[in-house]
């Protein structure tokens, strides 16, 4: 199981995440990324300055996850 804290005080299991879209913010150049789960129930990230960094903060925190089995933040 790879939990993450995608936003304060809210996490999501990464196992559990069938879908992911990085998102523009309305009237920013700031994304986000939003994780949905099986039930149609989703969750935004906080937000990065763009995709680029959206991509690179999320690929290495799952790979600090998996490899320490730690609870983190993104």
């Amino acid at each position: 199981m790879i939990i993450i804290e995608v936003k304060k005080n809210k996490f999501v299991n990464i196992n559990n995440v069938f879908k992911m879209d990085v998102l523009g913010k309305e009237g920013s150049d700031n994304v986000y990324w939003r994780f949905y789960a099986n039930d149609d129930s989703f969750c935004s990230s906080r937000e990065f300055s763009d995709a680029q960094e959206a991509h690179s903060s999320l690929s290495m925190q799952i790979a600090r996850a998996q490899g320490s089995g730690e609870i983190i933040s993104l």
